[in-house]
Parts: C-alpha cells; sequence; structure tokens
C-alpha cells in the first residue's frame, strides 16, 4: 500500500496565505473562510480549498467553485463513496442532517454533537460520526458505539497504530494527555497548543503533534 506523508501547512485568514513547508506558498480566501483542504480531484495531492459559511461558498483551488449548506453548517467533507475522490459535505447540527453533495443525505446526531467522520473500519469509504461530549458518546455510524473522553476534550480521531483503522483519540490541553482508545495514552503540550495529529513520514500510522501559535 502507497502512503502519503503529511506536510506541515498554515492559514493565515488576515491576508488569505496559505504557506505548506518547502513547497509553496500563495494567496486564497479570507478571515471569513474556514480551511478545507483535500483530495477532491483523486490525483493523490491535497487541494488548496476553503468553505465560506456566510455564503455556503466551496472553494477547491484550481478546480471547482459552488455553493452547499450555509452559516448554519460545519463542513465534513471527505471521501464518502470510496470511489478515491473528496466529496462536498455538510453536518447540520439543529436537525442532524448530513448532506454529502451527489452521495446521500441522511441524519445522525443533533445539536449537542460534534461530526468527527473517518476510516474507522479500515476501508476507503468515510464512515459518518459524532461525538457527544455531555456523556462523551462516540457513535459511528451502521459500525460502533463507545464512550471515550468528555466535555473538556478536543477530539482527534486517526490511525496510531498504523492498522488502516481509526480509533476514537481526544486531547486534554488542561492537562496535555493524549488518549487512543485501545491503543496509548501520553502527554505532549498543554493549553496554548492545537492538536495536529498526522502521517508525517508516510510510514501509515498518525503521529502525535502539536502546533504552538504564539511561537510557530
Amino acid at each position: 500500500m502507497l502512503f502519503r506523508s503529511s506536510d506541515i501547512a498554515i492559514f493565515r485568514g488576515s491576508s488569505g496565505l496559505w504557506a505548506i513547508r518547502n513547497i509553496s506558498r500563495l494567496y486564497f480566501g479570507s478571515s471569513s473562510d474556514l480551511t478545507a483542504p483535500g483530495d477532491y480531484d483523486g490525483d493523490r495531492t491535497t487541494e488548496v480549498a476553503i468553505f465560506r459559511p456566510s455564503s455556503g461558498l466551496w472553494a477547491v483551488r484550481g478546480f471547482t467553485r459552488l455553493y452547499f449548506g450555509g452559516g448554519v453548517d460545519t463542513g465534513v467533507p471527505g471521501d464518502y463513496n470510496g470511489d478515491g475522490t473528496w466529496d462536498i459535505g455538510i453536518f447540520r447540527a439543529s436537525s442532524g442532517l448530513w448532506a454529502v453533495r451527489n452521495v446521500t443525505r441522511l441524519y445522525f446526531g443533533g445539536s449537542t454533537d460534534q461530526p468527527v467522520p473517518g476510516y474507522y473500519d479500515g476501508g476507503d469509504t468515510r464512515e459518518i460520526a459524532i461525538f457527544r461530549s455531555s456523556s462523551g458518546l462516540w457513535a459511528i455510524r451502521d459500525l460502533t458505539r463507545v464512550y471515550f473522553g468528555s466535555t473538556s476534550d478536543s477530539t482527534v480521531p486517526g490511525d496510531y497504530d498504523g492498522g488502516g483503522d481509526w480509533a476514537a483519540a481526544i486531547f486534554r490541553a488542561s492537562s496535555g494527555l493524549w488518549a487512543i482508545h485501545g491503543i496509548t495514552r501520553a502527554y505532549f503540550g498543554g493549553v496554548i497548543d492545537l492538536p495536529v495529529p498526522a502521517d508525517y513520514n508516510g510510514n501509515g500510522a498518525d503521529y502525535i503533534g502539536i502546533f504552538r501559535s504564539s511561537s510557530g
């Protein structure tokens, strides 16, 4: 299996700057936009992309611009049909609606839930999933339900052991705790850090990582 390594990158909303370390610097988007990078054309390279909730605009650099969703929605792009290209999708917490453009519309979760879609069964299709912080519930549609974490935690699911399937995982900034369900517990980072787990060397496993904006 060919794995891809993640690159270190930042988005500076005040200027629209995207800086990808050792690769590129370009300008795309603004401070009102949410970043939505992904492989939207199936070429195994991540495209620079933004979701603008105020208008529902999705703009993928060099590929497409379209409108889908709006101000009450959370962008949840990913490959939901296993064809190797990312799909544009939104989660509307007020109703539990998941709408994936040209793929599906369904209801899962609700107003107190955070969307955490991922590859929890090790396949090529992203599963619809939610985290309910009030109870620590992780619910992966048609797959499993587990309880892990609490209201003070950030969700950081991923493939931390290289087995191919994602695990429920949390980062607790107050203590620097990383807890990966069924795999490990470790301490790394703290309250001023943003968790950024990813496969940074291309070996198929995600690594625990943090970004500290105060120092870069």
